[in-house]
């Protein structure tokens, strides 16, 4: 019972934080947002390399601890906390920073750091997968004409390669491998597409 009632104070102080600071979080396919642009920013998001990963977080967590704490380390562009359906965090996020330099400060900062009853989180490199493999395209498809569709059902695509695969009936096809812009367009990709059904 006392854990439920921590929760919801825990949710309620949220609440507070976000009307005092007016900060908006947008929830949307299992996480929680802030920024990505943040208010005020000019020119053009981050680099790749600028973001860290976020883990071993205490479930009853949220970002009106987190978002100041990690922007002590510098200025954030974007924060996403893993969210369950139910309302809590899955014990993980993605701070994005404006350069690498302020990444490379909160993993110095935070890596280790005992944020609550002394639990250390974990604060390291994001991988930022930007790379997706479909596979199933038909030999007679050539790389402009897969590009072509691929940029019909999906954003940010910047570049592919194809290659020869054999499948399990033992057929030759080819497969791709797509290069985004970004790790949250590879991972918005990555939804929409269905394996075998490129260019068929």
């Amino acid at each position: 019972m006392a854990s439920i009632l921590l929760t919801s104070a825990n949710k309620l102080a949220l609440e507070a934080w976000m009307a005092e600071t007016g900060i908006d979080l947008v929830q949307v396919n299992g996480q929680r947002k802030f920024g990505g642009p943040p208010p005020g920013w000019t020119g053009p998001p981050p680099l790749s390399g600028t973001e860290v990963f976020i883990g071993k977080l205490p479930q009853d967590l949220y970002e009106d601890t987190l978002i100041p704490l990690f922007q002590s380390a510098g200025k954030l562009y974007e924060f996403r906390l893993m969210m369950t359906f139910s309302g809590e965090n899955r014990g993980f996020a993605y701070a994005k920073y404006a350069n690498r330099c302020y990444a490379q400060c909160a993993i110095a900062m935070f890596n280790g750091y005992r944020i609550r009853d002394g639990r250390p989180i974990l604060v390291c490199w994001s991988t930022e997968k930007d790379q997706l493999c479909v596979g199933g395209i038909p030999l007679c498809r050539n790389r402009e004409e897969v590009l072509g569709v691929l940029r019909e059902l999906t954003e940010g695509v910047s570049d592919l390669s194809l290659h020869l695969s054999t499948d399990r009936k033992k057929e030759m096809t080819k497969f791709a491998v797509v290069k985004y812009e970004s790790h949250r367009a590879a991972a918005l990709a990555k939804k929409k597409l269905v394996e075998g059904t490129v260019g068929s």
